[in-house]
Formats: structure tokens, sequence, C-alpha cells
């Protein structure tokens, strides 16, 4: 008979679908429709599986286009989490794709084709979406993406290692001695030198990229670490010159014939014309001397017209109160006439 009150049909419509749930599991039937079996490793048949999933999907699309976040709490997270571990790895085991688990994987992989492009396109749109707004790794973690990316380069370095293989493109022989091959190794020393040119032209350390002082090739910090180091480079050094003397090759490309000198012939040009007898006389900027007119006093000289102007501010005096001189050098005033 059907009850005025609320909560007392509440309670017995509970106790009801209890009463009925206990039977239909006792008798080996879906909870939900009883009149299948359920699925194998799961408590409602297939059909009532995928009537849930659809319902879920839509509830959850109301729910985005609504703006209402999923809240969840870190027990239910990896709760959640676990199960789906437990349910790919059946998955997989049965040959299956790990996401869907309705069609085959693809070969070495986890996923399904479908699965498998769905997941790529979701990730590219992800990371351009991240690159436009600045953020690195399409805003997944910094430190565990790198931590990630650093374990699957040694992992397949050592297998290229072990295969006797460059471990930079894995297509070529490595050098004697070396881990990468001939072409590998010139691209990475072309990559070096403009990596240097750019951060000494820019006042830069050449090893970290921090500012250096006075126009020094690395900062404090590294010239202590390289002042460290110095003795085992040095010896490094002297025994590759050696071993390339022995060999009768450039000593300093180690690739072409000396024919007994210490370089090749390109080397030896390039070492020529960067020597300063080569070059001939520095074209040093213009030094500029400060004269009070009034007392006829040398104030100073300075290396710029600029820090000279900057001294007279902070002392106060105008241009009109000095006479600046410039002195400039030989080779600048012979390069004038050109």
């Amino acid at each position: 008979m059907p009850y005025a009150d609320r909560e007392r049909r509440r309670q017995f419509e509970r106790e009801r679908s209890r009463r009925r749930t206990a039977e239909r599991i006792a008798r080996d039937r879906c909870p939900r429709c009883g009149r299948r079996e359920p699925e194998p490793g799961r408590a409602v048949c297939a059909t009532c599986a995928e009537k849930r999933r659809v319902a879920d999907r839509a509830r959850a699309a109301k729910r985005r286009a609504a703006g209402i976040k999923r809240v969840r709490s870190p027990e239910a997270r990896k709760a959640e989490y676990e199960r789906a571990r437990i349910r790919a790895a059946e998955r997989l085991a049965r040959g299956l794709c790990g996401q869907c688990g309705r069609h085959p994987h693809e070969t070495d992989r986890r996923l399904c084709a479908d699965c498998g492009e769905r997941q790529r396109r979701r990730d590219r749109e992800r990371y351009a979406s991240a690159r436009a707004a600045g953020k690195l790794y399409g805003g997944k973690p910094v430190a565990s993406k790198r931590r990630q990316g650093r374990a699957v380069t040694r992992k397949r370095q050592g297998a290229r290692r072990a295969a006797g293989l460059c471990i930079r493109c894995g297509r070529g022989r490595p050098v004697d001695g070396a881990s990468s091959c001939d072409g590998c190794l010139e691209a990475r020393r072309f990559a070096d030198r403009q990596t240097y040119s750019a951060r000494r032209s820019a006042g830069l350390c050449t090893r970290c990229g921090t500012p250096a002082f006075e126009g020094a090739p690395v900062c404090g910090p590294c010239s202590v670490v390289e002042a460290r180091y110095q003795p085992t480079k040095n010896e490094n050094n002297r025994a590759r010159y050696a071993e390339r003397r022995a060999r009768w090759i450039c000593t300093r490309c180690g690739r072409k014939p000396s024919f007994g000198a210490s370089r090749c012939e390109d080397c030896a040009r390039h070492e020529h014309e960067r020597a300063g007898h080569a070059q001939g006389m520095p074209d040093w900027d213009p030094a500029c001397t400060v004269v009070d007119r009034a007392s006829g006093e040398d104030l100073g000289t300075w290396d710029r017209w600029e820090d000279a102007i900057l001294s007279l501010s902070f002392a106060g005096m105008s241009l009109d109160d000095v006479e600046l001189l410039v002195e400039t050098s030989p080779m600048h005033s012979i390069a004038a006439w050109d």
C-alpha cells in the first residue's frame, strides 16, 4: 500500500531494492536488469554497463557546459587511479586496448588505433593551447616531465649503445672512442659554437648563460668549476694531442691529415687569420679626457665619453664648465680614411 509519509515511502523503496539486488546476485544475474549474466570481473552485464557509461558521459558533459567542476577527495582519486590501472592490466593481458577494452591493441602499444589517434589529437591540442599561453610541456608538471624524459633518453641510449649504434641518431656507427657518429658530432660542435658566439656577444657566461662580469667568458661560479677541473682538462687535452700527433692528423679538428705538422692546412690558416699580427693594430675606442675650463685642471680620463658625461652629472657640473678632449688611436685615424 502507498505511504503518505515521504520518508517512510523512501525507506520502503530502498529496502525493496536491496532485497531485489540480493536475490538477483544470488541467482548470478545482473543486479540492475535481472535478465543477463554479469560480465567477467564486473557486477553488471554489458548492456547495463554501456547504458551507465552513456549516462555518465551525458551528465559530465552537462556539468562541463554549466561550468561545474568535478570535485574528488584525494582518497577517491587514488582509488579511481588504482581501479583504472587494474582494469587496463586485465585488458592488456587479454590482448585488448587498455582504454576502451573493445578492440585489440596495436603492436608494442597499449591502445588500439582509434584510441591512440584520439589520444594524440587531444595531446596536440593541449600542447598547442599551452604553448600559446607560454607554458611548458603542455601545462604538465615540469619537474616530472623532465624526469620522465631523462629516463626515456637513458633507456634509448642504453639500447643503442648495446647495439653498437650512435646514441643520438641510432642509424650510423659511432666514431672510435666516442658514442656518437661523425655527423652527430659535427652537428653538436656547430650548435656549441653557435651558442658560444651568441652568449659571448651578449656578455653572458658561455657555460650557463648568466650575466658575466666585465666581459669575462665565464661567470664567477663557472670559473670556480673550471679551475677545479682544469688539471683533468689539461691532462685530457695533452693525451688527445699526443694521440692525434702520433696518427699524423690535425691536433685541432682531428679529421684531416697534417703531414707531420701539428695542424692541417685549413686549421693553420684559421689560426693565422685570428692572430694579432695578421689582424694589424687594434682599433681601440676613443678615450675622453675632461679638463676644467677655469683652472685647466685635468679631471680624469674615461674610455667612453658617455662615462665622462655621467661622472659630470654626479659631480654637479655641466658641459659649459669643462672641455672634453677626445683621444683617438692611430688605427682609428687610418680607418677613418676608408
